[in-house]
């Protein structure tokens, strides 16, 4: 299987699910059901970040310390407005801050490419960037 792939199965089937960004939608139609929702125009995801317990590792273990002194991976996942996953980043440190680890993504970049006609939601840990 490839990155962003799953395999689902089930007593009557077996699929593959990607994770795709913006999601399996038209574009159109995302921007609509979060309006619908919510009434924000032009919002094709959501943005926060998680953090997931891990064992303290033997190297880097300050690294993974997060603010609340937990060791931790700091997993970034963006959803549509059914709550569908399009975007996963998994590969950071718990004391690495959201607002890194977006910029430091591949979709940041593609974001600030004009690849996308449409916006993020985050929290305050995700500055408002324009472009």
């Amino acid at each position: 299987m490839q990155d962003g792939q799953k395999s689902v199965s089930g007593p009557e089937m077996t699929f593959t699910i990607f994770v795709v960004f913006p999601g399996h939608k038209p574009v159109r139609v995302i921007k609509e059901e979060f309006h619908r929702i919510a009434g924000f125009l032009s919002v094709i995801g959501c943005i926060d970040g998680t953090h997931i317990p891990i064992t303290a590792p033997s190297h880097n273990e300050a690294d993974h310390v997060n603010r609340k002194s937990i060791h931790s991976i700091n997993v970034q996942i963006i959803c549509d407005a059914a709550y569908s996953i399009s975007n996963v980043e998994a590969k950071w440190s718990g004391s690495v801050h959201d607002w890194r680890i977006y910029h430091e993504s591949n979709l940041s970049n593609r974001l600030q490419r004009g690849e996308f006609d449409g916006l993020l939601l985050g929290d305050r840990g995700y500055h408002a960037n324009p472009g």
